[in-house]
């Protein structure tokens, strides 16, 4: 390996500088301006940090982190990472951290608050520097009590209703609004929902949306909102083999997942969209295109979602010794809609 090789350490500066271990030390841990009880020259500083760049000098991770007190380290935990939405945020993240110089673990909870519960200790465990977490119904004690501690903590995606937590969220309300009233314009009245029976916040807003488009449109009368598990789809076939019936013309996925369902459903019993039903939902799926379905779909902006969430988390770290300002990042959707598995319109920008 030979000479050449070997790693450079403080004491090849200090030789090489011709000062102190102890005063290279000081120098390169940016302990130089007194508040540590040493103050070092700036000419002496200048030229240590010179040879140690000449040197081509790399610090010690484990040591650095030990005088920093941060791992460079954050736990992403999301409801299912096989998810594209998530899978897509958490890649950038990722990259985005990356150039941040920081390493994220990530995990999911499956909906299950006890996991949820047990993924936090974990990666408190490996020392993560913050987290970012979707919660999931029944984690509002936990994640309250990650806040009351000033742990770095960023909510993703949903909120927890009363609690004052930092979060990056989409206008869900209002996506919902609007993607049902591309059905409303289309002409259609007999339009009902597909949703989660979870308590969520997302989900509950989406609900508000659809709602509220149909009221404005006199068409309260006609609102239904079908709520299925999250680990259950055997219902979806009675749910829309019962609106076959009823003749409703039109269908709001509350999720992409509950989309692909209802799509999956359509194609087994014969049916095609839009000639025997419509849709709206949020993202879109390679399945729009396999089936050639017609929909109108919500487009959330996943590189701000990881983008506006990462800065967040990293700016609760990089001020952890002051109490965390809650923030609030409501991003804004945009309406894409689709014939025959193509992007025909982009429109209806919703506010932020």
């Amino acid at each position: 390996m030979g000479e050449r090789n070997r790693k450079i350490t403080i004491r090849d500066i200090a030789a090489e500088a011709g000062v102190s271990i102890a005063l290279v030390s000081f120098v390169m841990s940016g302990k130089t301006d007194g508040k540590g009880g040493y103050r070092v020259n700036k000419e002496t500083a200048e030229r240590i940090r010179s040879v140690a760049e000449r040197l081509n000098y790399q610090p010690n991770d484990a040591a650095r982190m030990l005088r920093s007190g941060k791992t460079n380290t954050v736990g992403v935990i999301v409801s299912d990472i096989s998810n594209k939405f998530f899978a897509d945020i958490a890649r950038c993240i990722e990259d985005r951290a990356y150039k941040h110089k920081y390493t994220v673990l990530f995990g999911s909870t499956d909906e299950n608050p006890r996991k949820l519960e047990n993924l936090i200790e974990v990666f408190r465990n490996k020392g993560v520097d913050g987290l970012i977490v979707v919660p999931c119904e029944g984690a509002e004690q936990v994640l309250c009590s990650l806040a009351n501690e000033n742990f770095p903590l960023v909510l993703l995606d949903r909120e927890v209703p009363g609690a004052d937590l930092s979060s990056v969220v989409l206008n869900n309300r209002r996506a919902c609004g609007q993607v049902t009233e591309v059905l409303v314009r289309q002409g259609f009245q007999r339009i009902e929902m597909i949703s989660y029976s979870m308590n969520l916040s997302n989900i509950r807003e989406r609900e508000e949306g659809y709602r509220s488009c149909m009221a404005e449109h006199g068409l309260g009368e006609y609102v239904r909102i079908h709520h299925l598990r999250h680990d259950r789809f055997d219902r979806m076939t009675d749910i829309l083999c019962d609106a076959y019936q009823r003749r409703v013309e039109a269908f709001v996925f509350a999720t992409n997942t509950l989309a692909i369902q209802g799509v999956t459903v359509a194609f087994r019993q014969g049916w095609q969209i839009p000639r025997d039903f419509s849709m709206v939902c949020f993202d879109t799926n390679e399945a729009f295109d396999l089936y050639h379905t017609a929909a109108a779909c919500v487009s959330q902006p996943i590189e701000r979602f990881g983008a506006e969430a990462l800065d967040l988390l990293l700016k609760g770290i990089e001020h952890r010794d002051q109490p965390m300002a809650c923030t609030r990042v409501v991003l804004t959707p945009e309406i894409l809609e689709y014939t025959n598995g193509k992007r025909v319109l982009e429109a209806l920008s919703a506010e932020g």
